[in-house]
């Protein structure tokens, strides 16, 4: 079975999607082994072209406007924006720091390392998790679990939640086994 990716290129349609096979992955190369599939919208979505008029303007939340939110010890939340089901905003773990121990509820959690070495530890493993400038994060809702910084500089990740839950649930310690 042939590995394959989708590839937006400029001149397809909105709702075009284009299939391209690993054995030539340009299409440009060999239109043989490219193809453009019209996607069907799905019962209740805008058919293709309809303009939709904005329910909100699109924003710019600077640096300087995010709100310290969602406390858990050894870790500085900052938001900068909250929806019914979107959370977003960055988190800084000073050198040496340990959280507390917590979960994000139903949200699912996604995580992006600016800078810095942030480790992730979870409840029913002694094993832990470094992530480095680059790499994202995914936590699963209702993981219990905690972050440090094992370094000698801050951490920094931008943080994007979704599910509408609560952001943060501060939590006891598990049990060691």
């Amino acid at each position: 079975m042939l590995d394959r990716h989708v590839v937006r290129r400029p001149g397809l349609l909105v709702g075009d999607i284009q299939v391209v096979t690993a054995d030539h992955p340009d299409p440009q190369h060999n239109p043989r082994h490219s193809r453009t599939l019209r996607a069907t919208p799905i019962a209740g979505q805008f058919p293709q072209r309809q303009t939709v008029a904005m329910s909100e303007p699109v924003r710019v939340i600077k640096a300087g406007d995010l709100v310290a939110a969602d406390p858990t010890a050894g870790m500085l939340r900052m938001r900068a924006f909250e929806l019914p089901i979107l959370w977003a905003g960055q988190v800084i773990t000073q050198p040496g720091a340990i959280s507390g121990w917590h979960h994000h509820d139903r949200n699912e959690s996604s995580l992006y390392i600016v800078s810095g070495v942030l480790r992730l530890e979870f409840e029913g493993t002694d094993e832990y998790l470094d992530a480095v400038a680059g790499d994202f994060v995914h936590v699963p809702a209702f993981t219990v679990h905690r972050e440090s910084n094992p370094t000698d500089d801050p951490s920094l990740a931008i943080i994007a939640r979704a599910g509408g839950g609560i952001p943060t649930v501060n939590v006891d310690p598990p049990p060691r086994g």
